[in-house]
């Protein structure tokens, strides 16, 4: 283990003994600082969970001002001193939720908050609250939280979300910030210009949007999963890391829930869908408490269902679709409606 890169580059790093810290590797560590870009130069870092110290240290290398380094571990504390040998930063004993509290008081904030708890203690949505509670993360700062790969299932606070998400073997590293977020739910089947229209219009409302396709096993569809999500690709792919596309085998209400997303954006063609449209804002806002923005079209005559009669038929879907859902539709083999 070592500094990777900046004016300690090579700087030999020790563990804390035993098997209870699971050191970053420099593979990982390496990819973390890849996302972060630019922010790490100037930035301000907490290293939560040091361990020995490995993130903070790799920080202060490539330019972080400072760096405060917390663990409750005597054995981590003592590797992060030794790693800092020389290494002017502040470090103290204590968990987490004191060490907030005491920063919080103080009225620290931080660009760069590093987290890397216990894999299996179920930590994550306590410690991003807290972290939410205390004020201790500066206006469009960044936590970074280090997570096995199997669990992904950690609740968001509403004003957090996660910007980017990566996986490595068995380790998963999240990118979150505070952001405001909302969902454009439904099947696309296939994903036209009026879904785009309404990721536009939610854009324009909200930092990130969720494209949500939900997983209705009695509602037959003509592209299969992996495809309609392609199509929502091309569709989107100029708006770079504030869409992000999932599915989902459940109620739209229950993603929400789970990422801390509190509206979802729908559209309306006519008045028939506009009732069916109300009544479902109803019920999401009745049990789960999502609130529903209903947008109506920009052009009523477009629908996934029109798309489909058309390409049966051997009629122009460019007007439909985006131009490169149009080639792939058009370079595959013509089915039955």
């Amino acid at each position: 283990m070592r500094v990777i890169s900046g004016k300690y580059k090579g700087r030999p790093l020790i563990a804390p003994p035993g098997r209870t810290v699971r050191p970053t590797t420099d593979k990982v560590k390496e990819a973390v600082f890849d996302l972060l870009m630019t922010e790490v130069e100037g930035s301000t870092v907490l290293d939560l969970f040091a361990g020995s110290g490995s993130l903070g240290i790799e920080a202060l290398s490539r330019g972080a001002k400072e760096a405060v380094f917390v663990d409750k571990s005597r054995d981590s504390l003592d590797a992060v001193k030794e790693n800092l040998r020389g290494i002017h930063a502040e470090v103290y004993a204590a968990d987490y939720k004191t060490a907030l509290s005491k920063l919080g008081a103080a009225g620290r904030k931080f660009d760069l908050i590093f987290l890397d708890p216990p894999y299996k203690e179920g930590l994550e949505a306590g410690i991003l609250k807290t972290i939410l509670d205390k004020d201790v993360l500066s206006a469009g700062g960044t936590i970074v939280l280090e997570r096995s790969t199997d669990n992904d299932a950690y609740v968001l606070p509403d004003e957090f979300a996660v910007f980017d998400s990566r996986k490595y073997g068995t380790t998963t590293i999240d990118i979150i910030k505070k952001m405001t977020k909302a969902a454009v739910t439904g099947t696309f089947d296939p994903f036209t210009l009026g879904h785009k229209y309404l990721v536009e219009q939610a854009l324009m409302r909200f930092d990130l949007v969720y494209i949500v396709f939900l997983i209705n096993p009695d509602k037959e569809v003509r592209f299969d999963l992996k495809k309609r999500i392609r199509f929502a690709e091309l569709s989107t792919r100029e708006y770079g890391k504030r869409v992000k596309i999932r599915d989902y085998p459940g109620m739209a209400i229950d993603f929400c829930r789970r990422l801390g997303i509190r509206t979802i954006v729908r559209g309306y063609r006519n008045e028939k869908d506009l009732v069916y449209e109300t009544e479902m804002a109803e019920f999401n806002k009745k049990n789960g408490g999502i609130e529903t923005i209903l947008i109506p079209a920009k052009d009523k005559e477009i629908s996934s269902t029109l798309v489909k009669k058309d390409v049966q038929e051997g009629i122009d879907i460019s007007g439909l679709v985006d131009p490169g859902v149009a080639e792939e539709i058009k370079g595959a083999r013509i089915w039955k409606i």
